[in-house]
């Protein structure tokens, strides 16, 4: 009988049949909580671990050699453009501290980040120098070392359109990572910190932030697979050239 006073057809079935139900919803549901809390504190500890690695990275020598480097082809690259409508301009400045982030990880590349905002701005300064902008270059370096610390890139295959979209199937966490990675530090910093920062700064009325928020959220999301399909491109022969050099070295 419910508690309404109403019996429903079929007796004390339904009341059996709720009160097993309930029973195997305690039963496993503690357990589901339990191994989802074992997952995020896991996935916590792999993340702090993470920046704990790419710190102990600046010990070595090699590190600081390879960063300098990237950092050198970052800075160049930041004056390197293509602007297919007046609008739109790929930039590829990003690919050098991707290549950071990928080979020593968010603390190296953070600090990359600082060196190649500074170094840009003594090479060709563009209005007054803002350590607000640098804050924003750092967060998209970190970004792209949370994600692509310790990747594996992907080899494109442009031997038939079946062989390239197959390579990004198989290998589509990978991919995922790439892209995510980018999706972030356009979202994150391109459209919102680097409108607040230009709100800060006077180059526009806060009144018009959030048009210039939907402009630039247009503008990002436009440039987001041309980026993407960039860094899929380079971050493997960056890799491959990485891996060469130093087992070349070791077997010397």
């Amino acid at each position: 009988e419910l508690s309404s006073g109403r019996t429903l057809k079929g007796g004390g079935t339904f009341s059996a049949s709720r009160c097993c139900i309930l029973e195997i919803i305690a039963v496993f549901i503690p357990h589901y909580a339990i191994a989802s809390a074992c997952v995020i504190e896991e996935v916590n500890m792999a993340f702090f671990r993470n920046f704990k690695k790419s710190f102990e990275e600046l010990k070595s020598i090699r590190c600081l050699t390879v960063t300098a480097l990237l950092i050198g082809v970052s800075v160049a690259l930041k004056f390197v453009m293509i602007m297919p409508s007046e609008t739109l301009k790929i930039s590829f400045a990003f690919v050098g501290l991707a290549a950071i982030g990928m080979l020593y990880g968010p603390v190296v590349a953070g600090l990359a980040g600082v060196v190649t905002d500074v170094i840009g701005f003594l090479v060709k300064p563009t209005g007054a120098f803002s350590p607000i902008f640098t804050l924003v270059e750092v967060a998209g370096a970190v970004i792209y070392g949370i994600f692509l610390y310790g990747l594996n890139p992907v080899k494109l295959d442009f031997s038939s359109r079946s062989a390239f979209f197959g390579g990004l199937k198989t290998n589509g966490f990978q991919v995922f990572r790439i892209f995510m990675a980018k999706f972030c530090v356009n979202l994150f910093c391109n459209v919102f910190l680097n409108t607040i920062a230009m709100v800060i700064m006077g180059y526009f009325a806060p009144e018009v932030f959030w048009v210039k928020i939907t402009t630039r959220i247009v503008k990002n999301l436009t440039m987001l697979p041309i980026e993407v399909f960039i860094l899929l491109l380079v971050l493997y022969p960056v890799m491959v050239a990485y891996r060469a050099a130093f087992r070349e070295k070791r077997s010397a």
